[in-house]
């Protein structure tokens, strides 16, 4: 997990039809609380502009202040506590300021603007965006049918030019996404990611050579193939920096989610990693992978991936199971993405990998959700790395393949699962 200086940005519109707008009527009241990618807060004098704040009621799991993942555990540097990821140092159990998306703090119903979220400033008198219906004030009430998934974008919008570098980089491996799927919502969403190449997923940086020192980095081995690892090890997650664990332009070489609450603004972007969003590491990874070097020499970086593994094809092992789409071929949700699309079956190189992200949303909340990979090859300009966003509204439910569960009813032995925050998985 990592947190990236920002950017400002012009924004390209993107339309969303899986929302549908609803107005309520009434009396001048209070504005609804501002809530971080929401923009519920204030557009007065004390508009939001802090810092990125925590999108309101997003939680990765694993990470600090979050619920601990689906083997107990937490990111390195914490511990689990109570079922709670808490710093080990400093024992705190709270979502760190300045994690996740920046709110945007603009409304357009009367009222007294409430307070920003963490990492931004309380909102000042002005109009506010009244989510609740039954809220008092004239304005929008925003609507999205749960657990409806929207078009996957491959490119997510970019590349184009602007005064953020960023916005013009270009994605060249798209295609090796073959699939995005998310489900759930609250109490435990899963986005899932299916990827085919004929190279397999590199999953992250093991090692730095700067000149004559070499900085070693833990990457999860694939013991078994096809593979299974909960909470992988993904190397240097450092952005910048001679151990950074980027490839040459400053993408993250381990597979990782953005997100961004869009409920109220269906434009907002502050999530993706272009706008200097939260890179989040994998909860999960099935299927083949392996690990890549960097070396920096005068200043210029190169990534050279390890050696392929066996083939796997599509057998993921204890994976989630394929996509309906990208096994017959169907138009259904989710949509099949890249060079699959179209076709009859799914598209196999010879390598397959599923990774999964644990997350908590907000049921009625809709989500953009970005996902980003490299190939195992990296033998274009820049590194050889596949974007795709999709747009997703949280269901109250728990994920796919999931099942609720609790103290009462715990999850069945046979499928090996733990009860998180009332799902198994």
């Amino acid at each position: 997990m990592w947190i990236s200086p920002r950017f400002s940005a012009l924004l390209l519109v993107i339309p969303f039809a899986a929302c549908s707008g609803k107005s309520t009527d009434g009396s001048g009241g209070s504005g609804a609380n501002g809530s971080g990618a929401n923009g519920s807060g204030a557009n007065g004098s004390g508009a939001n502009n802090g810092s990125s704040g925590n999108p309101s009621g997003f939680c990765v799991l694993g990470a600090q202040g979050c619920p601990c993942d689906s083997t107990g555990s937490c990111s390195t540097g914490l511990r689990c506590q109570a079922g709670t990821c808490c710093d080990t140092s400093s024992g705190s159990c709270s979502v760190p300021p300045g994690q996740g998306s920046t709110g945007t703090g603009t409304g357009n119903g009367n009222g007294t603007g409430g307070s920003a979220t963490t990492g931004g400033n309380t909102g000042g008198t002005g109009p506010g965006n009244h989510m609740d219906p039954n809220t008092s004030g004239t304005g929008p009430a925003i609507v999205c049918t749960p657990g409806l998934v929207g078009p996957v974008i491959t490119d997510c919008g970019y590349p184009y030019a602007s005064d953020n570098p960023l916005t013009s980089i270009e994605f060249n491996e798209s295609e090796v996404l073959r699939a995005i799927v998310p489900s759930g919502g609250a109490p435990i969403a899963s986005v899932r990611l299916y990827y085919n190449d004929e190279h397999a997923l590199t999953l992250g940086v093991r090692s730095v050579v700067v000149g004559t020192a070499t900085h070693n980095f833990p990457v999860s081995e694939l013991t078994d193939n096809p593979g299974t690892v909960r909470s992988p090890r993904t190397g240097t997650n450092d952005l910048v920096g001679d151990n950074a664990g980027t490839d040459p332009v400053g993408r993250p070489m381990w597979p990782a989610l953005f997100v961004t609450d869009t409920t109220s603004d269906p434009e907002n972007r502050s999530g993706d990693w272009q706008m200097g969003g939260t890179a989040w590491n994998p909860s999960a990874v099935f299927g083949t992978w392996k690990a890549a070097v960097r070396t920096v020499s005068n200043g210029v970086a190169e990534v050279a991936p390890d050696a392929d593994p066996a083939k796997n094809s599509w057998n993921l092992g204890a994976g989630d199971p394929i996509p309906d789409s990208l096994l017959n071929g169907t138009s259904s949700t989710p949509p099949k993405m890249g060079m699959g699309m179209g076709m009859t079956g799914p598209k196999d190189e010879g390598y397959g990998a599923e990774v999964r992200w644990d997350l908590v949303l907000v049921a009625g909340h809709t989500y953009r959700i970005q996902v980003m990979v490299h190939d195992g090859d990296q033998n274009k300009v820049g590194g050889d790395s596949g974007e795709a966003c999709v747009n997703f509204c949280a269901d109250a439910a728990c994920p796919e393949y999931s099942m609720p569960c609790s103290d009462e009813s715990p999850c069945p032995i046979e499928t090996e699962s733990l009860c998180v925050n009332g799902c198994c998985l």
